[in-house]
């Protein structure tokens, strides 16, 4: 097992994840919930992610090569959601969620309804979006062996049961921060994550079109 390898990966994850910068929103978006509904929505909200990234780390390459889909598409397509998401923050129309008084019987019920909602953007493009992907294939392809895999998935769990601990603690920060300060974070925020949005797509298409970067065209 390359442990080298998994300490990298355990970085860039963090990184790329951003449990702490991810608490605005994630306030925005379920601020208004039951602590026990909380809780089960950032079960969903972080488990889906975690499963749709343990599936890339594993088979990722495998599908992209299947599909014949290069992780440049992935930039692109995640960046645009990306865009919009941080526009919605700074409008703050992110929180607006079309009828957020969900009626359901049980806390589960309740946590799946909202979890319907806030999958886009909470889950894609934020913690399952192409950031994390393309960290993901670039460290799968470069597993050597499949302790190396094992590593890569240790790693991944290690990530987003700290990002679970952070949201199902985080009214604790809520508690003690006053509302205004949230939603200035939310603003400023949001336009980190435009600007996150615009690399990843200019990213994407500077490989797909590389003269386009050179100040040439493909199109003469």
């Amino acid at each position: 097992m390359n442990t080298d390898l998994m300490l990298n990966f355990l970085l860039a994850m963090i990184a790329i994840v951003n449990p702490i910068g991810l608490i605005p929103i994630w306030y925005e978006l379920t601020g208004d919930a039951q602590p026990k509904v909380r809780r089960r929505i950032a079960f969903m909200v972080v488990g889906t992610a975690f499963v749709i990234l343990l599936i890339f780390v594993n088979v990722g390459n495998f599908i992209l090569d299947f599909f014949s889909i290069d992780i440049e598409v992935f930039k692109i397509a995640g960046g645009l959601l990306l865009l919009l998401t941080g526009i919605s923050m700074v409008d703050g129309q992110a929180s607006k969620l079309s009828g957020n008084q969900e009626e359901g019987t049980t806390d589960t019920e309740l946590a799946s309804l909202r979890f319907e909602k806030v999958l886009v953007p909470l889950t894609i493009p934020m913690l399952a979006g192409p950031g994390a992907l393309t960290t993901v294939l670039l460290f799968s392809a470069q597993a050597q062996e499949w302790m190396d895999f094992v590593g890569n998935s240790i790693v991944l769990v290690i990530s987003y049961a700290l990002l679970f601990l952070i949201l199902i603690s985080s009214s604790i920060l809520e508690k003690n921060v006053h509302n205004l300060a949230f939603v200035a974070f939310t603003r400023i925020f949001g336009v980190i994550v435009a600007a996150i949005a615009i690399q990843f797509m200019i990213e994407g298409l500077g490989d797909v079109f590389p003269n386009w970067l050179k100040g040439g065209s493909a199109v003469e």
